[in-house]
């Protein structure tokens, strides 16, 4: 692939020496927020378009994120980063021969960059999640929670990622950018398509996560309610069992069965039959069966 004629002039500066650069009024108060902005943004003028970029933290906190700056102008772009995100892509497209027209151009390729390995990303998410739901229909008790809460992280950055960067290829691709070609615009129109692509099956995915969300959640109420069950029959079995103690213990004189020589063993025989009669009784009513897909009405 051919050079293109003109080359775009393209500049990497430190946050340290953007104070050296003339961004005017509104593109120095963006790239003022360089360090505490939370999602991708522009702003778009006549002459020049500002904005940042923040990646998507790929595991770490959202304020670790890497990010940079722009200033877009239709003679030059200016880059401030201090993470080092953009200097290996734009020495990938020097050394592949990319032909870009424009310092728009070298922009559009720099936010398109971070996208080619996100359906690869979002396949290995939706697969996590389709293993955490095979476990949870198999009985299994416990998952991998850390990981899935991993990913339910992953997909969160990825949403701001995409709504961000799709606010900011929406403007440059749209009449407001003047300064910049039509091919320029088109480009920038087309990187906006391919991320409201992204956004759907991000939408669909973050769907199926609360739905094995949901499972898993359901399963633990499962199992909280077999506990409360257990204890509740316990308690029941031995309430009869309390209350003939208790009437016992009160040491009246002229109580039934205190003088007769069986009377403690009538007594012990007449507490198990209570208890045998009330583990049938749970038995037949199905209240024994914890866990079980039929039980008896």
């Amino acid at each position: 692939m051919a050079r293109p004629s003109r080359v775009p002039t393209v500049m990497i500066v430190g946050p340290e020496h953007a104070a050296d650069y003339e961004f005017g009024r509104v593109g120095m108060e963006v790239v003022a927020q360089l360090p505490h902005a939370a999602m991708p943004f522009a702003e778009v003028g006549d002459t020049c378009a500002v904005g940042v970029v923040v990646l998507p933290p790929a595991g770490r906190r959202a304020a670790e994120a890497p990010r940079f700056a722009f200033s877009l102008t239709s003679s030059e772009l200016v880059i401030v980063d201090g993470d080092g995100v953009c200097a290996p892509v734009l020495n990938v497209l020097s050394s592949d021969d990319v032909a870009v027209e424009s310092c728009a151009d070298v922009l559009c390729c720099l936010l398109a960059e971070p996208l080619r390995e996100q359906p690869e990303l979002l396949s290995r998410v939706r697969a996590d999640f389709e293993e955490f739901e095979q476990l949870l229909l198999e009985g299994r008790e416990r998952i991998d929670r850390a990981k899935m809460m991993a990913d339910s992280r992953r997909m969160l950055g990825l949403d701001t990622f995409y709504q961000g960067l799709s606010d900011i290829a929406g403007l440059l691709g749209g009449e407001d950018a003047a300064f910049m070609s039509p091919v320029s615009r088109a480009r920038f129109a087309a990187l906006s398509r391919q991320l409201d692509r992204l956004s759907a099956r991000l939408e669909s995915l973050q769907n199926y996560a609360l739905q094995v969300n949901g499972l898993y959640q359901e399963g633990i109420d499962i199992r909280q309610n077999n506990v409360m069950q257990w204890l509740t029959v316990v308690t029941t079995i031995a309430m009869p069992l309390t209350v003939i103690t208790g009437w016992y213990g009160m040491n009246f004189p002229h109580m039934g069965l205190i003088d007769a020589a069986d009377g403690y063993l009538l007594v012990a025989c007449v507490c198990i039959v209570i208890v045998v009669a009330e583990v049938v009784f749970f038995y037949r009513r199905g209240w024994l069966r914890f866990g079980s897909r039929h039980r008896r009405r």
